[in-house]
């Protein structure tokens, strides 16, 4: 604060008076300044209003207008300058009156320099004191000024949301500075399509452009029939609360929206509207209408208006699919046959077509659920849940799937599931062969028949041959044929005789084996080796 920022001005019908308080009061020591002078109270008030300072020290008893009628008119065009009476002792009851009219203080006559100093003093910390408060008030309007926007938003939320006293309610109205009529209003729900999906795409100053573009476009075309207000919700939403137009049906208007939308921007939105609301209190139930009639943008996938009262009167009922379609699906994906599960997993969703999408949702992920914990029991493999898990809970969190997008991600869990199961299977196939060629490779000198084979690893005669062709390409017999031949040129490098090799795997009959030998591998035993065997 300056040293002479603080203003002092002095009336009084005796000049010495005047003068002696203007000397006494110096800016050095006091930090106040003497900026004007009179000698009677209508050239006092006139001064007062033109150089406007902060303390005037006057006399209580003066020519033309007295401090009382003074102070009255001071007070009431400057409440915050600090008015002091200078007053006789038979001027006390006098003095105080005007403090009751608002002046700050009196000194009785004849007074001494410490107290004039005092007094001035005293005001000049008060002085001070209302002015830190009100750079306080002022920034604090400032602020609140600044944050109105986010107050509304906040209160309009609240507004739409829950039942309140209608008179707060009206209060706040008021307080806020709405401009919109409080009777006849209606709620329209906008979403941006996909825009949720697109934002890992985007960088923060795009997407603030994009919502910032797509706000402005509904706000000119709202504005030209009637008032309304535009504010965001969540990430890709906005509420609209308009008064009911006058000239243009409400669905018209909420086209035009959506059309203006497509042609002048590149996104597209989908928009509910709910019932008309006669009173603010009744917003919430508008609300409500407004967001279950956006909800049906499940079926469209965007690009769409929904009207609640038409919502509401083509509203669809479905009982629960049956417990036999559920119980083949599930049947299927045991076995894992995704060509049979699939189509039937989309004819039950497809028969809650018109339902409302809430429900299918709610069926949608049961049924998922149910899948997942199928799958789970069968597949053991350590990774063999980890895409299914994702794929769930995708699912769980699918309230802005549309219809297209539930479908395909209700395939992707079954395929998924289905192609793990067979991928184990597949896998558990290969163990079973891997032991039972094991066992046939350790029994090669004995007739080891399809029957010891499938005994061995548990499985029925008939299931173990069909698997071992599956997963080998070729019959049990020639397998083993094929493992006894390479046995038997093994040890015919290694200079053993026909004979010995023949009894060794099997084959009692020499000239049978050699038949068989001939046969594999294009010549005899004795030529083979003959052939192969170092000199």
């Amino acid at each position: 604060m300056n040293r002479a920022d603080i203003t002092l001005c002095v009336i009084d019908d005796i000049r010495s008076v005047v003068r002696g308080i203007a000397d006494l009061i110096q800016i050095d020591i006091h930090g106040v300044q003497v900026v004007g002078t009179a000698g009677n109270g209508e050239d006092g008030l006139q001064m007062v209003l033109d150089l406007r300072p902060d303390i005037v020290l006057t006399d209580i008893r003066m020519p033309r207008m007295d401090g009382l009628e003074m102070t009255k008119a001071i007070t009431a065009v400057m409440p915050n300058c600090k008015v002091i009476l200078l007053s006789g002792y038979t001027d006390f009851e006098y003095a105080q009156q005007a403090l009751r009219l608002g002046a700050f203080d009196f000194i009785a006559k004849p007074f001494l320099k410490t107290a004039i100093e005092a007094v001035v003093q005293k005001a000049k910390e008060q002085i001070e004191l209302d002015r830190v408060h009100f750079a306080k008030q002022s920034e604090m309007e400032r602020q609140i000024k600044e944050s109105m926007p986010l107050l509304r938003q906040e209160y309009l939320h609240l507004l739409l949301r829950y039942n309140a006293n209608e008179s707060r309610l009206k209060e706040r109205w008021d307080y806020l500075k709405l401009d919109l009529n409080r009777e006849r209003l209606i709620i329209m729900c906008i979403e941006i399509d996909g825009f949720a999906k697109q934002v890992d795409t985007h960088g923060i100053h795009d997407v603030e452009l994009a919502r910032f573009a797509v706000k402005n476009i509904l706000e000119e075309t709202l504005v030209s029939v009637t008032k309304s207000i535009v504010f965001r919700e969540q990430l890709s939403g906005f509420i609209c609360l308009l008064n009911v137009p006058t000239h243009m049906d409400i669905v018209t208007l909420a086209e035009q929206c959506r059309e203006h939308m497509l042609n002048y921007s590149r996104y597209t939105i989908s928009i509910g509207v709910g019932l008309e609301a006669r009173t603010i209190h009744e917003l919430p139930q508008s609300y409500q209408q407004a967001t279950e009639a956006l909800s049906h943008n499940f079926y469209t996938g965007g690009n769409s208006v929904f009207y609640y009262e038409d919502i509401q009167h083509h509203a669809v009922t479905r009982s629960r699919h049956s417990a036999e379609q559920e119980k083949e699906l599930f049947n299927y994906l045991r076995m894992g046959n995704k060509e049979r599960a699939l189509p039937l997993l989309q004819s039950i969703v497809h028969s809650y077509s018109g339902v409302q999408p809430s429900d299918v949702m709610n069926v949608c992920y049961e049924l998922g659920l149910l899948m997942n914990r199928i799958f789970a029991e069968k597949i053991t493999m350590p990774s063999g849940m980890d895409e299914l898990t994702a794929k769930l809970d995708l699912l769980k969190k699918g309230e802005r799937l549309t219809l297209r997008e539930l479908n395909e991600l209700l395939d992707q869990l079954v395929s998924a599931g289905c192609d793990a199961l067979q991928k184990q299977r597949e896998l558990e196939a290969d163990s079973v062969i891997a032991q039972a060629i094991h066992y046939m490779r350790e029994n090669l000198d004995k007739n080891v028949t399809v029957t010891d084979l499938a005994k061995h690893v548990y499985l029925s005669g008939s299931y173990f041959a069909n698997l071992f062709k599956k997963v080998t390409g070729t019959t049990l017999i020639n397998y083993m044929n094929g493992l006894r031949i390479e046995k038997a040129k093994e040890m015919l490098l290694d200079d053993k005789q026909v004979q010995e090799v023949a009894i060794h795997l099997g084959y009692e009959d020499r000239s049978y084996f050699t038949d068989v030998f001939k046969r594999h591998v294009g010549m005899t035993p004795t030529e083979f080796k003959q052939i192969y065997k170092p000199s």
